[in-house]
């Protein structure tokens, strides 16, 4: 499969180059190689991203179908709870996630003992940041109702988010360890893992929400949340025994374990900018859930189902995208413009072509992609017309993750972010509030300013792109600390 789609697209490639601009047929020869090549590694590092992502996703999804007969409240209850956690946790995440262009890039420049150094404080900063996400689970009944649920609504998402607050400290660490793996191109660990956290998820899932006779009382939906904590301690236990396992891989007695404030604030001057983006991304979306619960916990139970169908199609151009950020961050180590070039033109191809192909889907079989989480007639009335909102902005939002995760591979963040805030708040939450509530629209309305905020994103970030990766000289993320001793390792990134 890999080979077909690389060697078509290199075909496309050497068939639509102008001569004018190519040169002889040798040169055109070359460059459809090097595509080719490039498409190549992009699929060999993503798809291991992808799975792992979809494995994430998974996780949700087996929460919402083992949830969802116990009612539409019930649904509604863990939906507006996981957007809660989820745009906490997400946006102290991004923080963390400032170490991917510094590891990728020293990587890139052979510099191995910088990545090492990149993880012990990587580490520690997620420790640090942990507390943030789990002081806001553990508030999270007063929020519901601050947010305008109902009582009801609004103490089952409570407890839910309780139970799922001792895992937020294992989630962050688990982030600092993939950050340190997937940027150096091992992504296949993280893939392996997040399949055992499906597995222990669904287990955890069938025992705890309806319980066993005798043994294990029935605890509903709280029960799904201590089930999702235990699973991230789960897959935390297994990535740490993976890194030190390897002696080629682990930090632990080769560099400094205490914590160095150069290197925490280097990552965090690289990350803050990706957490603030990912809690305005993932922001409108749990505002959007908010406003379907004032429509009513129907709406919410429909939002919550096409939530984790889009998710799930947004996990595959987000993989693409990760492997994009790395071949970027390893090219700009190598300094090789024109790789960095092929890397995003094969990124945006990769991405748009997939997202393409589900925006059918949602358009074609919409009420049988429903219908895998809810026969309820409600659900499915709201959630077709939701589903056919999210077809239309699929390619836009494979576009945007595209984008942002490209410059993020150039350590390029605080302009992305702005251009994300301005698209999705300035833009996107006006209008979805106008059509949502002042016109008959009404759930579909909401799901309609998404979409526009994402349309405008899309197009900035294309032309952020441009200028950053074309118009100007390609600059790396200089480390916190410089060696005195120099690169430890050769370089291990290729050239033209």
């Amino acid at each position: 499969m890999v080979t077909f789609m690389t060697g078509f697209a290199a075909s496309v490639m050497s068939a639509r180059l102008p001569q004018t601009l190519a040169g002889p047929l040798a040169g055109r020869r070359r460059r459809a190689r090097l595509f080719a090549h490039e498409l190549r590694e992009l699929v060999r590092l993503a798809v291991p991203i992808i799975v792992s992502q979809l494995g994430g996703t998974a996780i949700a999804i087996t929460d919402t179908i083992m949830v969802a007969p116990l009612g539409p409240r019930a649904l509604a209850a863990a939906g507006l709870a996981n957007a809660v956690h989820v745009t906490a946790l997400m946006a102290c995440s991004g923080i963390v996630m400032g170490m991917g262009p510094l590891v990728s890039q020293a990587y890139g420049a052979g510099e191995r003992t910088e990545c090492r150094r990149v993880l012990v404080q990587g580490v520690w900063l997620a420790a640090l940041l942990a507390i943030v996400p789990t002081a806001v689970s553990l508030a999270g009944r007063p929020a519901a109702l601050l947010l305008g649920q109902p009582p009801d609504v609004a103490g089952t998402a409570g407890a839910f988010l309780v139970a799922l607050a001792p895992g937020v400290l294992a989630a962050m660490l688990f982030t600092a360890f993939r950050q340190y793996l997937d940027s150096m191109g091992i992504t296949r660990v993280a893939m392996v893992i997040t399949f055992l956290g499906v597995a222990v998820n669904a287990v955890g899932n069938h025992l705890l929400i309806h319980g066993v006779e005798g043994v294990v009382p029935p605890l509903g939906v709280v029960g799904s949340g201590i089930s999702t904590s235990v699973v991230r301690w789960t897959m935390l236990a297994a990535m740490v025994g993976y890194v030190a396992a390897r002696r080629d891989l682990t930090p632990f007695g080769r560099v400094s374990l205490r914590p160095a404030l150069a290197y925490l604030r280097r990552i965090a001057a690289i990350g803050a900018p990706i957490g603030a983006q990912y809690a305005a991304e993932v922001g409108i979306f749990a505002l959007a859930a908010v406003m379907m619960g004032w429509l009513g916990p129907v709406q919410l139970a429909a939002h919550q189902v096409v939530i984790n169908l889009a998710s799930a199609t947004f996990m595959v151009a987000f993989g693409v995208s990760l492997a994009g950020s790395i071949r970027v961050g390893h090219h700009v180590g190598a300094r090789s413009p024109r790789s960095v070039h092929r890397a995003v033109a094969g990124t945006y191809l990769l991405s748009l072509s997939f997202m393409g192909l589900c925006a059918l889907l949602f358009l074609t079989l919409p009420e049988t992609l429903i219908g895998l989480y809810s026969r309820d007639p409600g659900i499915v009335r709201f959630g077709t017309g939701l589903l056919f909102m999210a077809a239309l902005f699929q390619l836009f939002d494979g576009a945007q993750v595209a984008g942002l995760a490209l410059l993020r591979g150039a350590a390029d963040t605080r302009v992305p972010m702005l251009l994300a805030i301005v698209g999705y708040w300035a833009v996107g939450l006006p209008i979805a509030y106008y059509l949502g509530f002042r016109t008959p629209m009404g759930h579909t309305g909401i799901w309609a300013g998404l979409v526009v905020s994402l349309g405008v994103v899309a197009l900035l970030l294309v032309w952020r792109v441009r200028r950053v990766l074309w118009e100007r000289p390609l600059v790396r993320a200089a480390p916190a600390v410089p060696d005195p001793a120099g690169p430890v390792d050769p370089v291990l990134a290729g050239g033209d």
